[in-house]
């Protein structure tokens, strides 16, 4: 098992803090979601980046994506990626999180894997509506610039479909981004224009 401790700075953890996370979350649009820079220490990060490339990347296919994806970290052999795992669905992460929230979430309940999207790859507009997810989370260990594509894009929505782009939000090294799962929280990966990867450890949180 890995402990937040082992993680985080628990001042990260602090009432105030929590509290401040939760009006950002509440007050982002086009739906409610909250971009954490620095999530870890830098070391912290890198390891991950290194257990990942160690990990086997699978090319996905559908009419809705093509990416690359290892499997869920919960099969991996690397202690790193299990430890991670651990700690984001422990009961101190996940205490947290339903504060900044307000959602009820299982403990020891998580999807997550390592993503790579490169050249022409992309994701469409969806919601991420399936299996009791309550928030989606990404965690990126690349950065792109703008001429690179591949960024986040929020959408607008009316009545309950997608409409028009309102944010874009570049992968950043070290950044985590999560948002709750709802009937407007329309997302996609815009393709990614180059060669540069798009690296990132994503997944869901669930609840009941």
């Amino acid at each position: 098992m890995s402990t937040v401790s082992q993680w985080l700075n628990f001042s990260s953890l602090h009432p105030s803090i929590l509290k401040t996370l939760q009006i950002k979350l509440h007050k982002k649009k086009p739906f409610p979601h909250l971009i954490i820079p620095h999530f870890l220490p830098e070391e912290k990060a890198l390891s991950l980046l290194q257990a990942l490339t160690q990990e086997h990347f699978e090319l996905k296919e559908s009419d809705l994506f093509t990416l690359y994806q290892t499997k869920d970290f919960i099969s991996s052999k690397n202690k790193i990626l299990r430890q991670f795992r651990s700690m984001l669905c422990s009961t101190e992460f996940l205490s947290p999180l339903e504060a900044i929230t307000n959602l009820k979430l299982k403990i020891h309940t998580l999807d997550i894997a390592g993503t790579i999207y490169t050249d022409t790859n992309y994701l469409l507009p969806h919601d991420d509506q399936l299996d009791n997810r309550k928030i989606a989370f990404i965690y990126y260990l690349s950065t792109l610039k703008k001429s690179d594509g591949g960024a986040l894009a929020f959408y607008q929505s009316k009545n309950h479909e997608p409409t028009t782009i309102v944010k874009r939000t570049q992968p950043t090294f070290n950044t985590f981004l999560l948002f709750p799962v709802t009937s407007t929280s329309f997302h996609q990966v815009e393709e990614v224009l180059t060669n540069t990867q798009r690296i990132a450890i994503s997944g869901w949180f669930h609840g009941n």
